[in-house]
């Protein structure tokens, strides 16, 4: 059964978003009387039946609702610079999708190369890999958002960040699986001193993930797998 991304699943009767629709009747040619499945992205699965195809849009009927709960029992937030290189972070987004994660920020840092990102494309990126998946939850995406800004709003208490110089622990022996987190990833040029000591002094700890350097998306998805499966243990 053909998934679709449709967040408003209050009514029985409802429009697929413009592209999902599009999709649905201009390239996978559904015909009234199909079956499909819709996703809001909130834990809301749905199985329905096109009634309508138009030029308008495509008009679905619920025929049943289930309400899955969350995915984790301990929310996963990752805080990443993006890459100079913009389909490696697409990549990142798509694979912890799969994975499993709770929130998205890119983090604009003084080394950070790109300083302009397009979250529309990103979250579509995302729906791709929650709908590719069969998750029932989509990750919360943020705007860019600088260090500063983001440590001065309400954050979980287990704070980490990667970093490749001075001391640091291993994140296998600091993370706890029953409790939220966030955790850091600089650009590729890592964080500065002082911003590596400004996130000491806002309460994240310095953590590595083995011995090789990484890249920024293959460290924050190799956190994000980590976490992830630890919590399944």
């Amino acid at each position: 059964m053909h998934l679709f991304h449709c967040p408003d699943l209050v009514t029985d009767m409802v429009q697929l978003p413009e592209e999902e629709a599009h999709h649905a009747a201009s390239v996978l040619r559904l015909k009234v009387g199909d079956g499909i499945g819709l996703l809001d992205g909130k834990g809301q699965r749905a199985e329905a039946s096109v009634v309508e195809i138009t030029k308008r849009g495509v008009l679905a009927n619920i025929l049943s609702r289930v309400q899955h709960p969350a995915e984790r029992t301990a929310r996963i937030h990752l805080a990443v610079a993006p890459t100079k290189q913009m389909d490696r972070y697409e990549w990142f987004v798509e694979k912890a999708v799969e994975i499993g994660v709770d929130r998205i920020t890119p983090l604009m840092t003084e080394r950070t190369e790109r300083n302009r990102l397009r979250v529309d494309r990103l979250e579509r990126v995302a729906i791709a890999a929650m709908k590719q998946s069969q998750r029932s939850w989509l990750p919360q995406f943020d705007e860019p958002t600088t260090l500063k800004d983001l440590l001065g709003v309400e954050l979980p208490t287990q704070r980490f960040f990667g970093w490749c110089e001075g001391e640091h622990s291993p994140l296998m022996a600091c993370y706890s699986t029953s409790e939220n987190v966030v955790l850091f990833i600089g650009p590729e040029g890592d964080f500065t001193v002082e911003e590596a000591e400004f996130l000491r002094g806002k309460g994240s700890r310095a953590v590595r993930l083995g011995k090789a350097r990484l890249r920024t998306e293959t460290a924050a998805l190799a956190a994000c797998t980590w976490m992830s499966l630890a919590q399944q243990r």
